[in-house]
């Protein structure tokens, strides 16, 4: 056992874990049943008195190897597997923490904090889309809204790595083996579904693969009312870290079980409203404000509707789909109220840092952002968002790192850490750029050969192959793209990027003059996005830059 031994292991813990005081304790009752069956039994045989020492003086030494035994191995529900050694607490390598230069009011983010992002999973896992079982075939939005609700509650597990929304949502189909989707996903444990509702009842089944072999690991079943169905996406999150010996905490469940939604069909409007933003097109966004607005009428206490109307407006107007003056107020009393009823939930702090970022208000933005990610440091939104704000207002050098840091909490999604070389090249950081471009096209390549629908990994491939310099390679995914969605204003503007990395400045212009012809448009990225440098002083680029002036 001592070579197992390692500085920085709480050993009581790691007992625990090990299951040692359960292998024991098993061991010494049945010791004492085989002790009471030989006392009835050992008489009337004739047996000589010795033989019950001896039996004593057996159990005793046998302690031993049991000890060892339970230490090494562990009985699982598909057989008996080597237990995998406890890490010690490791000081991590600077060049890995998402920290930022704090001068002049970066991010405050603790080391600590970063590290746990940073720190290699203990396990990791994939929550599919759970199916919809129902006579009416009607409730796929509450079968992907419960299995998104869970990915968050997971995401809060500290060392566990949870696939993203977009990763594991392709395989809602069913058809493709458990161990294939973690192969392809890079994930231990696979955790899929049903739903079957009828009027207020509920029936949700749940179930734990194992990725390796395809081995059940956990499942349950949950015979309960709509309104519980909050508290059944926090019991099956506790169950999934529970098989994968991980933890929700207390703290984690405590805080999400004290914001739950008091009116069960609020909560069904909540979800509504998620998947509608979760589909990211024009129509969608624009519907999605009203789903949250009748969940706060339900419930107007419902700190997550607040923060998700706030969210929702902020996409319509980052985009240019509505005016400042028809959404700004309400989405900046909505995000304002999140954070009266929920002063530590970490998304009523991004909705905020939404609000000041597009209301031009820096110095609170960055505060809001730097807030939310205190609370909670595995926040992608939060990461992904602040740096979003950072390139439009030229801070170059904390996007990259905030980039970064976000593909840490979502390692399969290859399009954000794509965004980091222009960030880098803003600031002159070529090499780093060109390395980093290569490590996500690499991942890019993977994700469109997963799903070769999938637009944004084909657009952000297609420049990602310009920026290594093989520009012809990328026009079948960039032409790809615009044919899946001729009328998108992110596919034409990325499009856009593509061709003016590619030294095509008149094709790259088409596109951007029928991205800005859908009536959107973010002018602080056409003029900082460092893709777009060389069509700067262009005629048509300049009239194109002053039709959003005059616009915004």
């Amino acid at each position: 056992m001592s070579g197992d031994r390692k500085p920085g292991v709480d050993w009581f813990a790691e007992l625990r874990r090990r299951r040692l005081f359960r292998a024991m304790a098993a061991y010494f009752v049945g010791a004492w049943v085989l002790l009471q069956i030989a006392n009835v039994t050992f008489p009337p045989l004739g047996l000589p008195d010795w033989w019950q020492r001896a039996l004593i003086i057996a159990l005793v030494v046998g302690a031993v190897p049991v000890f060892v035994l339970a230490w090494i191995y562990d009985m699982t529900a598909h057989g008996i597997v080597r237990t995998v050694a406890a890490e010690p607490a490791a000081t991590p390598s600077m060049d890995k923490l998402p920290i930022i230069d704090t001068d002049g009011g970066g991010l405050v983010a603790t080391q600590a904090a970063a590290a746990d992002v940073a720190a290699k999973p203990d396990a990791s896992v994939a929550v599919l889309p759970f199916t919809d079982l129902s006579p009416e075939k009607d409730q796929d939005w509450f079968c992907d809204g419960l299995a998104e609700e869970i990915i968050d509650a997971l995401t809060c597990v500290r060392h566990l790595r949870v696939a993203s929304r977009t990763a594991s949502f392709r395989y809602r189909d069913g058809s493709v083996d458990p161990r294939e989707i973690g192969r392809q996903l890079r994930v231990d444990a696979i955790l899929e579904g049903s739903v079957r509702r009828s009027g207020e009842r509920l029936r949700i089944t749940a179930q734990l693969i194992d990725a390796g072999n395809g081995y059940h690991l956990w499942s349950e079943s949950y015979d309960r009312r709509i309104e519980d169905a909050f508290a059944i996406q926090i019991e099956i999150a506790r169950k999934v870290a529970g098989a994968l010996r991980v933890s929700l905490t207390g703290d984690e469940a405590a805080s999400r079980e004290r914001y739950a939604p008091r009116n069960a069909q609020a909560h069904e409007f909540y979800l509504r409203g998620r998947q509608l933003v979760a589909r990211v097109s024009h129509s969608t966004w624009q519907q999605a404000p009203a789903m949250f607005r009748r969940a706060i009428e339900l419930d107007p206490e419902y700190a997550q509707a607040y923060a998700g109307l706030a969210d929702a407006l902020a996409q319509n107007l980052l985009w240019r789909f509505a005016r400042a003056e028809d959404v700004l107020p309400e989405a900046t009393r909505a995000a304002h109220r999140a954070l009266e009823l929920a002063p530590d939930l970490a998304e009523a702090h991004v909705a905020l840092g939404h609000m000041r970022s597009l209301s031009g208000d820096n110095d609170g933005a960055t505060r809001s952002f730097e807030r939310a990610l205190e609370l909670n440091p595995e926040l992608f939104e939060a990461y992904y968002y602040y740096a979003r704000h950072c390139v439009a207002h030229g801070e170059f050098a904390r996007a990259a790192e905030l980039f970064r840091a976000a593909f840490n909490v979502r390692p399969d999604d290859y399009t954000v850490l794509s965004l980091i070389p222009a960030a880098l090249d803003s600031i002159g950081e070529h090499a780093r750029a060109d390395a980093i471009a290569r490590e996500a096209l690499a991942g890019l390549k993977h994700q469109v050969e997963l799903d070769p629908d999938d637009v944004r990994a084909l657009y952000m491939l297609a420049g990602t192959f310009a920026r290594v310099g093989q520009r012809d390679a990328g026009i079948p995914y960039v032409e790809r793209a615009l044919k899946l969605r001729p009328d998108d204003y992110a596919t034409a503007y990325n499009a856009a990027c593509y061709y003016s990395l590619a030294g095509d400045p008149e094709r790259a212009l088409d596109l951007l003059e029928r991205a800005v012809a859908t009536g959107t448009g973010s002018r602080e990225w056409f003029e900082h996005d460092s893709d777009l440098a060389s069509l700067h002083g262009h005629p048509r680029f300049v009239a194109l830059m002053a039709k959003l002036d005059a616009s915004g």
